[in-house]
């Protein structure tokens, strides 16, 4: 063996260059582990949030993390030890990975988990729910098309304000005709005992003319009218528009705690979200994808009818059914006054039949006006239990009809008691879908955010294995600030000047949202 030896001058230089080197190593390691737990931490926190709430997912085609985990109590707590234990799971180096490289050298330990912050679906009533909705409905409702919506919904809108409330009803019309009646023949009575006085005072012209008797003009066309609505009226609109009812859902439909009134879990984040006529629209697109309605059912939901809770937020379906029905009666007539009061003919035949009763008072033209514009609303609503009967058929009716396309004929207004009779079919229009999303776009956001998660709600406690689920639960966003832990390698190896001796510390703050 060859014996060697080396300068002073010559050990320091090695031992400055390797100190250069493990010092460069341990610069890259620390970057990469900086990198690495950034990965680690973001991987975790995929994990934790997709365990979503399967139901929601599956039947409305949303993801919210049940911070209860399916039990009664609500608790982050649930969330942060899921968070840790996915941390550990994926922190922990496997045997063969250990066995095949042997040293793991960015290995990484969990120090600790702090929440920062976390929405929950219910937050700033119900308009962070309403805004997730609207951002998971947006490729269906391009804002050109929305456009064109909207303008259509102002159109009823302004008919509602313009025609549904200013009108003399049916009942006022009656009433008038009877004081008329009544009036006219008090008069014909004081005439009658004038001429009673008069053949005392003269009795030889007694013999010569004939007994006075009050006759009362007829006016039966006007009475039958008016009373073929009110008993239209009185017969119940499910009975009136469906007939048959054995067909219509008994379920209950309204929650024992409903969202509006009951103590709710709170969100320690503030998330500002859109108020605008364009997310509406993409709330009610969301709402014709998803909710069930009387002629889209769907067999997974619970309620049979949840457009119509939406709307109405009854205790029944049955009641919800026929709220909406009410509401799209009363929508039809006020779409069919306007046109009617822009018909020169029809408006005619109505102020015909109305100068019978203003014969008794007169000529009063204020009578005459009143009972034509009771007229017209007795025969409006008659066409428009026609139109409500043709839509849940599946048919289409436009909002403003055109003359072709109108059904009853003021004579003829008691045959739409007739259950058979539905009003024309129209080449374009509005389905009953259509009707709905009109009446709920006039539905306050709070309402319409509440009900529609209360159908949710509804939906997932009636499967055993979600019925500790609530809504105020669900969480749809989530910040979190997580801290990993690794020991120095090649720093150790140096011997020169000083040593880093502690534990590297990365903290990572991390959030995920389902909100697109």
């Amino acid at each position: 063996m060859r014996k060697g030896s080396i300068t002073p001058f010559c050990a320091m230089a090695l031992m400055l260059i390797a100190s250069l080197l493990f010092a460069l190593l341990e610069s890259a390691r620390f970057c990469g582990l900086n990198r690495y737990a950034t990965l680690k931490s973001e991987t975790v926190m995929d994990s934790v949030c997709a365990e979503y709430q399967p139901y929601l997912w599956q039947e409305y085609g949303l993801l919210f993390l049940d911070g209860a985990y399916g039990t009664e109590q609500f608790s982050m707590g649930y969330v942060m030890e899921r968070f840790g234990q996915f941390a550990e799971a994926n922190c922990e180096t496997t045997e063969w990975l250990q066995d095949w490289f042997g040293l793991d050298l960015f290995r990484l330990k969990k120090s600790e988990v702090l929440l920062e912050g976390y929405a929950l679906a219910t937050d700033d009533n119900g308009e962070l729910f309403l805004n997730y909705v609207a951002q998971r409905a947006k490729e269906g409702l391009p804002l050109g098309m929305a456009e064109e919506v909207y303008r259509q919904y102002q159109k009823a809108v302004a008919l509602e304000d313009e025609y549904g409330t200013a009108l003399a009803t049916v009942a006022e019309a009656q009433e008038t005709v009877a004081e008329v009646k009544s009036q006219w023949v008090m008069r014909q009575e004081e005439e009658l005992n004038r001429n009673e006085e008069e053949k005392k005072e003269y009795p030889k012209r007694e013999a010569s003319e004939p007994a006075t008797q009050i006759m009362v003009p007829d006016t039966s066309a006007v009475d039958e009218i008016l009373d073929s609505v009110s008993r239209m009226k009185s017969s119940g609109t499910l009975h009136l528009i469906l007939g048959d009812l054995s067909g219509i859902s008994a379920n209950i439909s309204k929650p024992d705690s409903p969202l509006e009134t009951r103590s709710k879990e709170v969100g320690t984040m503030y998330l500002k979200a859109e108020k605008d006529w364009y997310q509406k629209l993409l709330v009610l697109n969301y709402l014709e994808t998803y909710f069930s309605n009387y002629l889209m059912p769907r067999d997974t939901h619970f309620l049979r009818y949840e457009m119509e809770y939406v709307l109405c937020g009854k205790e029944s379906e049955w009641e919800n059914l026929n709220g909406t029905l009410d509401r799209m009666l009363l929508l039809r007539e006020a779409a069919n006054v306007a046109y009617l009061l822009k018909d020169a003919e029809r408006m005619a035949q109505a102020e015909e039949l109305a100068g019978m009763i203003g014969l008794l008072a007169g000529g009063n033209y204020g009578v005459v006006k009143a009972v034509q514009i009771g007229l017209i609303s007795a025969w409006a609503y008659a066409e428009s239990v026609l139109d409500v009967r043709a839509l849940v058929q599946g048919k289409e009716i436009p909002l403003i009809k055109q003359a072709t396309e109108w059904t009853t004929g003021i004579d003829d207004i008691f045959s739409a008691l007739d259950k058979q009779i539905e009003a024309r079919p129209c080449a374009s229009g509005m389905n009953y879908t259509d009707y709905l999303k009109q009446l709920l776009f006039l539905t306050p956001n709070q309402k319409l955010s509440y009900r529609m998660m209360e159908v949710m709600e509804i939906g997932m406690q009636s499967r055993p294995e979600y019925m500790n689920c609530r809504m105020d639960h669900m969480i749809v966003m989530l910040r979190l600030k997580a801290a990993f832990e690794s020991r120095p390698v090649f720093s150790a190896l140096v011997s020169i000047g000083d040593v880093y001796d502690g534990d590297y510390i990365f903290k990572k703050e991390i959030e995920r949202s389902y909100v697109p």
